[in-house]
C-alpha cells in the first residue's frame, strides 16, 4: 500500500512539473518594462496566426499551443525580404552568427575557416571562440549545410540568398511550392516535416476549391525523392490525391549522395504511411535501408531516372515536361534541394551508396582507401582533409597534367602532401567503373585497379537558381532575426 502512495505521489509531482515546463514553452517571451520598484509589469503580446494550423498564437511563442508545431520551422519563410545597410553606408567587418538549433556539428565552417582558432566545436555545435580572429570574409557561412550560419556586421545580420517562400510553403508563383533543403533549411527532419505540411496544405485547398471534375493528369507533381520529396509522397499517397513523383536519380538518390560519413538524428520523427523514423548516431547506408523499407511497404510510386526540365504554366495548371514525358497537373512541389545538380561521371558503379558529391566530417574516415575525382579547388580541399588521418591511402583523380583552375595555396599544399606521401595523384586520369570494394582508372590510356571504401566525385554541377529562374520563382535575400 505504502509503495502504491509513493508511486502515486511522484505521478503527481511529474505532472506537475511537466505541466509547468510545456506551459513555460508556449508561454510568449513579451518585453516586461520595470514597475516603480523594479517589478515586471505584464504587457500584452502581440499575435499572429499559426502557419499550420491558423490559430492565434502570442509573437514569441517556440511551439502552436493548439497544433504543437514547432515555430522555428518557418523562420526563413516569415523573414523580411529586404537589405540591410549599415548606418552612414559601410557595412563594417562581417562575423558569423550561428543558429545552435540548425547547427548538426559537422565541423565544415571550422575545417574551412583560415584563421586557425575563430571557430571551434563545443558540445558538438559551432561557436565563435575568437571573434578577435575573425576577417570577415564569410567562407564559413558559404560552406555550412544546415545555413546555420549568417553574418552580421556591427551586429546587424546580413541577407541570405534563399527562393521566395510564403509561411504555406508556395512561392510568387501561385501552385507552385518549395519544401526541404532548397527552401532555406537543410535539416533531415525539417524537410520531411515540411513535406507533409505542403500536402496536408494542398488537401485542404483542394477540399475548398469549386466542386467538379479536376484539371490535369495529376493533382500534385512532386519533384525530388529525397526526405521532403519522399514524406509529401507518402502523405499525398495516403490521402488518396492523384500524384507523380519525379527523381532525377535512383531511388533515394539524395541519401546516396548524402555528404556526411555519418549523422545524428537527435529525436524520432513521424513519417505519413510509415510511423516512427528513428536513426540515432548512424550512416546514410542505414538511413538509405530505412528509407528503401518505407517505399516497399507503403506502395508509393516514384519515377526515377526522370529530370524535370522546367515548370511551365498551363491555363490554372502546370505542365511539367521530362525527356520522357509531358505531365499536366493542378500544383507542382519542389523538393529538389539547394545543392543543385552534381555533375557525374556516368560510369558503371556510381549509383552505389559509397559515392558521394560533396564531403563533409573528414575526421570521421579513418583507415579507409578513398578516391578523389577533380581538379579544382574543392576537390584538392577534400583530398587535403581526408588526408589528415594518416591512416586513410587517398588517391586524387585528375583528367588534366596540372592544376591551373586551383588557388596557388591550395596547389602548394597539395603538392607538399604528395611528396609526403599523403596524397597519390593520377594525372591524365579518368574512372572507369567503380566497384563495391574497388575502382578501374584510366591512367594515360593503362587501366589500374584501386581497392576503394569511399568514392568522391567533385567536378562541379548546375546550380538551381537558373532552374528556379526559369519557372518563374524569384530569388530574395532575407534577414533572419535573432
Amino acid at each position: 500500500m505504502d509503495t502504491l502512495i509513493a508511486a502515486f505521489i511522484a505521478v503527481a509531482v511529474t505532472l506537475f512539473f511537466v505541466r509547468g515546463y510545456l506551459k513555460q514553452l508556449t508561454a510568449p517571451q513579451q518585453t516586461r518594462p520595470a514597475g516603480p520598484r523594479g517589478d515586471a509589469v505584464a504587457a500584452p503580446a502581440e499575435a499572429r496566426p499559426c502557419p499550420r494550423c491558423n490559430c492565434s498564437i502570442a509573437k514569441g511563442t517556440a511551439f502552436c499551443p493548439h497544433c504543437g508545431a514547432a515555430l522555428a520551422m518557418w523562420s526563413i519563410h516569415s523573414a523580411a525580404v529586404q537589405s540591410v545597410a549599415v548606418e552612414g553606408g559601410a557595412k563594417g567587418k562581417l562575423q558569423p552568427v550561428i543558429n545552435a538549433s540548425m547547427c548538426v556539428g559537422c565541423g565544415s565552417c571550422v575545417d574551412e575557416c583560415p584563421e586557425t582558432g575563430t571557430l571551434a566545436l563545443s558540445g558538438g555545435k559551432a561557436i565563435l571562440a575568437h571573434p578577435e580572429r575573425c576577417v570577415g570574409h564569410g567562407k564559413c557561412a558559404a560552406v555550412c549545410p544546415t545555413s546555420a550560419i549568417t553574418l552580421a556586421a556591427e551586429g546587424i545580420l546580413q541577407t541570405v540568398k534563399v527562393p521566395f517562400v510564403k509561411e504555406n510553403f508556395e512561392t510568387n508563383v501561385p501552385g507552385v511550392f518549395i519544401v526541404g533543403e532548397l527552401a532555406g533549411m537543410g535539416l533531415i527532419k525539417t524537410a520531411i516535416n515540411e513535406g507533409k505540411l505542403v500536402i496536408d496544405h494542398l488537401k485542404q485547398r483542394f477540399e475548398t476549391a469549386n466542386s467538379g471534375s479536376p484539371g490535369g493528369d495529376y493533382d500534385v507533381v512532386i519533384v525530388g525523392a529525397g526526405p521532403a520529396g519522399l514524406s509529401a509522397t507518402l502523405a499525398a499517397h495516403q490521402y488518396g490525391m492523384r500524384y507523380l513523383t519525379l527523381e532525377q536519380g535512383e531511388i533515394a538518390a539524395t541519401i546516396r549522395q548524402y555528404p556526411r560519413h555519418k549523422f545524428l538524428m537527435a529525436e524520432p520523427i513521424d513519417l505519413p504511411l510509415y510511423g516512427t523514423l528513428y536513426v540515432a548516431d548512424g550512416t546514410k547506408e542505414a538511413l538509405l535501408s530505412v528509407w528503401e523499407t518505407i517505399l516497399s511497404n507503403t506502395g508509393v510510386r516514384v519515377a526515377t531516372n526522370e529530370r524535370v526540365q522546367q515548370v511551365l504554366r498551363n491555363g490554372s495548371g502546370f505542365q511539367v515536361p521530362t525527356a520522357k514525358g509531358r505531365y499536366s497537373t493542378r500544383q507542382v512541389v519542389l523538393a529538389m534541394g539547394k545543392r543543385g545538380v552534381p555533375r557525374r561521371l556516368e560510369v558503371r558503379g556510381e549509383e552505389l551508396s559509397k559515392v558521394c558529391y560533396r564531403l563533409i566530417e573528414a575526421e570521421t574516415y579513418k583507415n579507409e582507401d578513398l578516391l578523389v575525382v577533380g581538379g579544382g579547388d574543392s576537390a584538392i580541399e577534400a583530398a587535403l582533409a581526408l588526408s589528415r588521418s594518416a591512416s586513410n591511402r587517398v588517391t586524387l583523380s585528375y583528367r588534366g597534367d596540372n592544376f591551373r583552375r586551383a588557388r596557388e595555396r591550395n596547389c602548394a599544399f597539395l603538392e607538399e602532401a604528395e611528396q609526403s606521401g599523403r596524397v597519390s595523384i593520377k594525372r591524365n586520369s579518368r574512372v572507369l567503373e567503380i566497384r563495391p570494394d574497388s575502382v578501374t582508372l584510366d591512367v594515360e590510356g593503362r587501366a589500374v585497379d584501386l581497392p576503394n571504401h569511399y568514392t568522391f566525385v567533385l567536378i562541379g554541377g548546375e546550380s538551381p537558381e537558373e532552374f528556379l529562374r526559369r519557372t518563374g520563382v524569384e530569388i530574395v535575400e532575407k534577414v533572419l532575426t535573432a
